[in-house]
């Protein structure tokens, strides 16, 4: 039973990691479909806003945040930061999760004294993460709080913000496959920060085979993206060739022999 918890907080924080959401809900004629999408952009605004406010938020917090689920996502979070087949790395990434929802000005349960106990927790358990440098500042942020004289509420910051600009979408084709996050890492040029994730998924003991396998076909996915300036046949190729050798019997492994093919395809000829 254990193993399955263990299994399923992966399977949580991931599953989302990688934009799958629940069933779509059958939309309602009339006065509840109006009201239905109105939720849906206010939820779309406030997701737009917090990722704004701390690009580093994963699309599992970001969904929290703006679904005013952040007690749900931080108590998953915790949960797998607390089990022994979690790796340093996947437990430096929860804590830090934990820590920046409760930081975040959009988000209805913020409290930033509780998002100080966790990054000075991270500081204490994680003295060499490459994520200690942001812990610094974060903490700097919410010092620099307790002197502005108002506080905004979530509304009030989004009334504030140019609301058109932040839901605008640079129109550019990506790869249906992409996640939310590798969109991210393409777009702002954060591939180090996906790299982070991903292997670290990809390396911790407590992860599923088909979670690492789907780390993998990230990774290679983002390397084969035209849009992506620092683009790499030969990483792309690399991360799907792991996956064929690591993980034969997968359906990742044919979908993985696809994207190689296309890629040699796609060299020019001698």
């Amino acid at each position: 039973m254990t193993h399955f918890i263990q299994k399923s907080v992966l399977i949580i924080i991931f599953l989302h990691l990688w934009g799958c959401a629940a069933s779509t809900p059958v939309l309602l004629a009339g006065a509840g479909n109006h009201q239905l999408l109105k939720y849906q952009q206010s939820k779309r605004l406030r997701a737009a806003a917090a990722l704004h406010q701390e690009p580093d938020l994963l699309t599992y917090s970001v969904m929290g945040i703006s679904e005013n689920r952040s007690t749900e996502v931080i108590n998953t979070y915790l949960l797998g930061y607390g089990k022994t087949d979690y790796s340093q790395d996947m437990k430096s990434i929860a804590l830090y999760q934990v820590a920046i929802i409760y930081m975040n000005q959009l988000n209805e349960q913020r409290d930033d004294e509780k998002a100080k106990l966790y990054f000075h927790r991270h500081l204490i358990e994680f003295p060499y993460s490459i994520l200690q440098e942001r812990v610094e500042k974060h903490l700097k942020v919410i010092e620099s709080r307790k002197l502005q004289s108002v506080q905004f509420t979530p509304k009030q910051i989004i009334a504030r913000l140019d609301t058109q600009l932040l839901l605008s979408k640079p129109i550019v084709s990506y790869d249906e496959e992409l996640t939310p996050m590798s969109q991210r890492a393409i777009e702002q040029d954060r591939l180090e920060d996906a790299n982070g994730v991903y292997i670290t998924v990809y390396e911790n003991p407590g992860s599923s085979d088909s979670i690492k396998a789907k780390s993998l076909y990230q990774l290679g996915l983002i390397y084969m993206s035209s849009n992506n300036n620092k683009s790499s046949i030969n990483k792309s190729s690399y991360f799907f060739r792991k996956i064929i050798e690591e993980f034969p019997d997968s359906k990742l492994a044919v979908k993985a022999q696809r994207r190689i093919s296309k890629l040699v395809n796609q060299q020019p000829a001698i």
